[in-house]
């Protein structure tokens, strides 16, 4: 069980899965370019442990979680395919009719129930208060040329684990958002559409409110995924995070609202969202390989900083893919795969390759499909939150493996109708194609030969 960054960096050193970078490097560029060349390695290069940025005192980490290795190492799992069976152990359970409420019952099932966050009087994450608040003493880093050029500085928490609750205090969510620094004292943080922190900023914002805010860095390597991951509404991060790794997360409150964090943190930042005058942020490298364009964001006032007497900063870098972010969302491919086949009659498997993850683009596979069924799941997906946007979804039958990439590839090119069995959705530009096999003389190896190779194969000398 991992409760906090110490911990999983230790077990990487220990793996020799982390290679350290002691020479004094730039935060401006430099150690986002060298993070960028090792995250295209195959099997996505070691994670990174950087000594002496801007030879600060503060080291920082990159490429954490940036293979499948160590994608299994921070959810304690032999296999990523384990996590789709523990899941869907669970939603056998519960009288699953949909999306609505579903986040709620995952909630109240036990073995998420008992999971749950525990409050504690005092953590690691409060052994020192930075003097003045002062962000520009740490090492955050600027990833591209042209981020943050529209105003304030270039410098982004590209890790950060933003906290909000509701004005009530109900609600919590914790999300990683963009979190650009403008000044000593203020960042801008454009939400997520549709975000759970964004509902909150809303409601303070109809009650004339600045929002309590908690931007958490580091803690417990399960919660900075499910920050990640876009959770069914009702399912909060902490708590399933804390499934993740068996164990509740101790929390600690904060002391400007009813917020609490991860007692592990290596770095939390406390402050207030104001409910107006909103800065500009941007524009930043995305994953897109393109800027995204700068827009309005909130304007958050960084009251109070407290750390860890030996703190170290993650970060991520995102671009083209592969980039460790891919990586990331491999776990919440795992869970989709267990969601989808509860909510949607016949899927068998779901597989995102990583240069389409961010698209919400896949590769379904489906039990004795139809043309008619194929259709009607097309839709059916469509309709989901985490499908509205998918630029290509591919439908294969469950005889060809999803994440058999080449043999989805194979068959997309040779059995596709292009006339037929394109599906369009015109005002929503999306696409998906039904390669579903058509075939009635598909070539079959003959069973007797097939025995005698495996009989023979070591005499045959070969590999």
């Amino acid at each position: 069980m991992l409760s906090s960054l110490h911990d999983f960096i230790e077990r990487l050193e220990h793996l020799r899965d982390l290679q350290q970078v002691s020479v004094p490097v730039a935060t401006r560029l430099e150690i986002a370019a060298i993070t960028r060349r090792i995250s295209s390695y195959p099997k996505g290069g070691p994670a990174l442990l950087f000594q002496q940025p801007d030879e600060s005192p503060f080291p920082v980490a990159t490429n954490l979680f940036g293979s499948q290795r160590r994608m299994r190492l921070a959810l304690g799992l032999d296999s990523l395919e384990d996590l789709t069976v523990s899941f869907d152990a669970i939603l056998q359970t519960l009288p699953v009719q949909g999306l609505t409420g579903l986040g709620g019952l995952l909630a109240g099932h036990p073995d998420l129930a008992c999971c749950r966050p525990v409050t504690v009087a005092h953590g690691p994450c409060r052994e020192e208060l930075v003097p003045g608040a002062d962000l520009l003493q740490f090492p955050f880093l600027h990833n591209w040329p042209d981020d943050g050029t529209a105003a304030g500085t270039g410098r982004y928490l590209t890790l950060g684990q933003v906290v909000t609750t509701a004005p009530d205090g109900s609600d919590p969510n914790c999300g990683i958002y963009r979190c650009q620094i403008h000044d000593a004292h203020t960042l801008a943080i454009r939400w997520r559409r549709g975000s759970g922190a964004v509902q909150h900023h809303q409601q303070f914002i109809q009650q004339g409110m600045r929002m309590p805010v908690a931007i958490v860095l580091g803690g417990p390597p399960s919660l900075t995924l499910t920050a990640a991951w876009p959770l069914p509404v009702g399912l909060d991060e902490v708590s399933c995070a804390g499934w993740l790794r068996g164990a509740s997360i101790p929390m600690v409150a904060c002391s400007h609202g009813p917020l609490q964090v991860p007692a592990e943190a290596e770095l939390v930042i406390e402050g207030f969202a104001e409910p107006d005058r909103p800065l500009v942020e941007g524009p930043f490298g995305n994953h897109t390989g393109q800027y995204d364009p700068a827009g309005p964001a909130a304007r958050v006032t960084v009251t109070r900083i407290t750390r860890r007497r030996n703190p170290i900063v993650p970060a991520t870098v995102v671009g083209p893919p592969p980039q460790e972010d891919c990586w990331m969302m491999l776990g919440w491919e795992r869970l989709l795969a267990a969601l989808l086949s509860r909510l949607v009659p016949g899927v068998r498997d779901i597989r995102m390759p990583l240069p389409w993850v961010f698209r919400s683009s896949a590769v379904i596979s489906l039990e004795n499909p139809s043309p008619h069924m194929v259709r009607k799941t097309v839709q059916a997906l469509w309709q989901l939150p985490w499908f509205r946007k998918a630029h290509l979804l591919i439908v294969v039958d469950a005889e060809i493996a999803a994440r058999d990439l080449q043999q989805v590839a194979w068959r997309t090119v040779n059995e596709t109708d292009w006339l037929d069995d394109l599906i369009r959705d015109e005002a929503g530009g999306r696409l998906a194609v039904d390669a579903t096999r058509r075939s009635i003389e598909a070539l079959l190896p003959d069973a007797a030969t097939d025995r005698l190779l495996i009989q023979r194969w070591k005499e045959y000398g070969l590999p």
